[in-house]
């Protein structure tokens, strides 16, 4: 690649260089967003589609880059414009003839398992022209590396969705997050304002600085890093295969029962103590009670997220998960207090300041600390939640009834919970391998079943 081309590129940063190297093997890491939409058209929508999300594209221009080798720059990735790209070949169609549900799930963890490639932008459409109950789907493959998870929602009001039937893609109705917001203040990890770094300082001597100053945080590591004892299932080997559920909730049912706990918890706090739930009724047909901790990644995003964003900027809280409790309210109320300790210490913006000081430390500090996070013994699953649109939107003049999140599970890390929201619904997607997990749809029942005895328990 010649010199002039590089400097054409766009860097790769540290952090999404971070995130692309957790492939590897048979992990993915890509999501996916599952849209199914009402009113199946009588021919392939894939024309029109194409036509829509080329408009859209004009906007987001990493959207059309694809990765090329960048020496000298601190990845050692670009992003360069694909000269082959054809907005047919990230837009395809999947499945032959009407598909129901487990037909659609079935499709959905195909989809999964194949990785994205490289030599090309690192997302594909692919289209579901028909489901037995007369819809049809959409599933949007978007690497990790690409975008966020917020940034991927508001690129989706670009590419995909309109916020109105006769509308195109332009700016649909995103919303603040339906958990916890994206934290503000200053970064721990940064010298505080007008103090510049020593000169002549060498750069990873100021980012070993920045990591043990981060690291030492408020008691960072007692709360967020404290190892598990045993081991729970989920810490099982995972293979190539992948099985796929989905469960839903109406955001005003969570609202009600996080108003009438005392203290008031978050939507998200409700989400959590639903999984714990969940969580332990599985667990009781597996013998002993274990220790069970849960990653929940907290965007950093400061104010809106602009469509034309890309790139990385989350953080993350370790939050165990009472599944030794039997009273649902005594685990809502665990689950508060162990979030809102963590909220109050600033604890997500301290553990972002430690993966960028980590990200630009010497190689060997740079795995020991991924070694470290990404171990079974910190965490045994990932919860997201992403805040989708607030108000209904639509594909080609039809409504979207569901909007789905499916993120990939990791080594010793079998299950992945992933929610985001459209229109007043919470809808919940669950990611397993089956080695561990094969009746991932009975948990997904068991989440709304959790939701309903919170319900219940709380009088809301």
């Amino acid at each position: 690649m010649s010199s002039t081309s590089i400097a054409a590129a766009e860097p790769m940063t540290l952090e999404d260089a971070q995130v692309l190297a957790l492939e590897s093997g048979p992990i993915r890491g890509h999501t996916l967003k599952v849209l199914l939409v009402g009113d199946a058209p009588d021919r392939s929508p894939l024309p029109a589609l194409c036509d829509v999300v080329e408009s859209g594209l004009e906007v987001l221009p990493r959207w059309r880059r694809h990765l090329v080798p960048a020496p000298g720059t601190p990845a050692g990735l670009a992003w360069q414009d694909d000269p082959r790209f054809r907005v047919d070949r990230q837009v395809r169609e999947v499945g032959g003839g009407a598909v129901d549900e487990a037909g659609l799930r079935r499709i959905v963890a195909a989809v999964m398992t194949d990785a994205l490639d490289r030599s090309e932008p690192l997302w594909t459409l692919d289209v579901v022209p028909r489901l037995t109950d007369g819809r049809w789907a959409l599933i949007w493959k978007v690497h990790h590396c690409l975008a966020d998870g917020m940034t991927i929602m508001h690129a989706g009001s670009r590419l995909i969705w309109a916020s109105s039937p006769s509308g195109t893609p332009e700016s649909a109705g995103g919303g603040a997050a339906a958990g916890a917001g994206p934290p503000t203040g200053a970064d721990p990890g940064r010298p505080p304002a007008g103090r510049r770094p020593a000169p002549g300082l060498p750069a990873q001597l100021r980012a070993g600085a920045r990591l043990a100053r981060a690291a030492g945080y408020r008691g960072l590591a007692l709360r967020e890093f404290g190892p598990l004892g045993r081991l729970s299932p989920l810490a099982a080997p995972v293979g190539g295969r992948r099985v796929v559920a989905f469960a839903r909730c109406e955001l005003a049912d969570l609202h009600r029962i996080g108003r009438a706990s005392t203290p008031h918890a978050t939507v998200n706090d409700v989400l959590l103590a639903a999984v714990a739930g969940a969580l332990r009724n599985w667990l009781l047909t597996r013998g002993p009670g274990t220790a069970i901790k849960a990653e929940v990644p907290v965007s950093m995003h400061h104010g809106p997220v602009a469509a034309e964003a890309a790139g990385n900027r989350d953080s993350f809280l370790l939050v165990g998960l009472p599944v030794r409790e039997p009273d649902p309210l005594a685990r809502l109320h665990a689950v508060s207090a162990a979030t809102g300790l963590r909220k109050n210490r600033h604890d997500a913006r301290a553990v972002y300041a430690l993966g960028r000081a980590a990200a630009r430390a010497p190689s060997p500090v740079r795995r020991l600390v991924q070694h470290l996070v990404h171990s079974p013994h910190e965490y045994s699953l990932n919860v997201s939640n992403v805040p989708g649109p607030r108000t209904p939107v639509y594909v080609l003049g039809r409504r979207v009834d569901g909007l789905c999140s499916i993120a990939e599970v990791a080594p010793r890390h079998a299950l992945r919970v992933a929610a985001v929201s459209l229109a007043g619904t919470l809808f919940v997607g669950l990611c397993a391998d089956p080695g561990a997990m094969s009746d991932v749809d009975g948990f997904a029942r068991d989440v709304e079943l959790e939701v309903g005895t919170l319900l219940d328990a709380t009088g809301a």
